[in-house]
């Protein structure tokens, strides 16, 4: 019996390995931090786990909320949903998507209101987690924490990510067949230009305006949240328990992933700083900067507190990689694996890699025509 159920447990994690062979790796190196932490932090590994298992108290903050009340409510106002979609001319998941980061809401709420799983994948994984995610998260956060001077970098940067943004998305809803393609890509492009637009334009009212929507949207998470809590202890018919379980697990599986990303990252720095110093030079930025791209991979707010070190080419491939590359190995890879299958998960790593490379590119063509002029 007991040999029966070991193999059992081995099955299962095979096809755990199987499915998701990136979440497997992060939880190899989450491993490899606990076991640092019994070890009582020998190899230095078991800080960055600890970092990794405190992100638990914020995810359930800003997930739990939006997560079990939108979804509930979803499920109680099908015919709203229905009547949104007969009302505009595009998909409106496309819409939600380039509003809400994937575990703000974005997610679920696509995965709601789109019948077309190739749609859920295009607007609930990849939008969310790459312009859904820099207009609700990353720019109200970095906008009024950076220096005033580092601002105009870091806007300029975010320009570069954008303008490459859509050529990759287009790539892949040709993938995945999307049905009418140019017609559902309208409202991303009509945002984009705005956002552009508006950076350009008057950076100090964009500022405020994106605060306000950021400010909303941690206001609501809250609330959500505690009502969720008094909806957990007294059934008052906010949300259902099976959605509170279920947020639990995303929470505990996204946590694992992150402490994973955060072993990692710190052993690419303790033991390789040498070559970071070496490919630092060869792509002409300073080490601060390509330490920022690394932490990046976990979390952009990691390289926030590096960005004024940075020289100026270094600023804006930060912030310009920040829009689909960051959290690629982070907590939104962890949400992601949790609530879809693999090949969304595929697809969600290879997107983001391929656009945030592709606007690191973008900064240096556009700095060596400058150069050259």
């Amino acid at each position: 019996k007991q040999k029966l159920e070991i193999y059992c447990i081995i099955l299962k994690l095979k096809k755990g390995c199987f499915m998701n062979p990136f979440v497997c790796i992060m939880l190899i190196f989450a491993t490899i931090g606990l076991i640092d932490k019994i070890l009582d932090n020998k190899f230095g590994l078991a800080s960055a786990f600890d970092k990794g298992i405190i992100t638990m108290g914020d995810f359930m903050l800003s997930i739990s909320g939006f997560y079990c009340i939108s979804i509930a409510f979803l499920r109680n106002n099908t015919e709203i949903l229905n009547r949104l979609g007969d009302f505009l001319f595009f998909d409106p998941s496309v819409l939600i998507g380039s509003l809400l980061a994937p575990d703000l809401g974005g997610y679920s709420i696509v995965e709601m209101i789109s019948k077309d799983p190739n749609m859920i994948v295009f607007a609930g994984v990849l939008l969310t987690s790459t312009i859904g995610a820099t207009i609700s998260f990353q720019l109200p956060i970095f906008l009024n924490n950076l220096e005033k001077d580092d601002v105009p970098s870091f806007m300029q940067g975010i320009a570069y990510g954008l303008i490459v943004l859509p050529i990759v998305l287009i790539l892949v809803s040709l993938f995945l067949q999307i049905d009418s393609l140019m017609i559902n890509m309208i409202p991303l492009l009509v945002l984009c230009i705005l956002l552009l637009f508006m950076f350009f334009i008057n950076l100090k009212l964009s500022v405020k305006i994106l605060t306000i929507f950021a400010n909303m949207i941690r206001i609501l998470g809250y609330l959500f949240f505690f009502l969720v809590c008094l909806t957990f202890f007294f059934d008052l018919g906010f949300t259902q328990q099976d959605l509170i379980k279920e947020v639990f697990s995303i929470v505990f599986q996204m946590t694992l992933i992150v402490a994973g990303s955060l072993v990692l990252c710190q052993l690419i720095l303790k033991y390789f700083s040498l070559q970071i110093e070496k490919l630092a030079t060869i792509l002409h930025i300073n080490q601060y900067a390509l330490i920022g791209l690394i932490l990046s991979l976990g979390t952009s707010i990691a390289m926030m507190p590096l960005f004024s070190k940075m020289d100026t080419k270094g600023k804006l491939i930060n912030a310009a990689f920040s829009v689909s590359g960051a959290y690629v190995f982070g907590g939104q890879l962890g949400f992601i694996a949790s609530v879809s299958n693999s090949f969304s998960t595929t697809i969600f790593i290879i997107a983001k890699l391929s656009a945030g490379i592709l606007a690191i590119l973008m900064v240096y063509l556009f700095t060596k025509r400058r150069m050259e002029n």
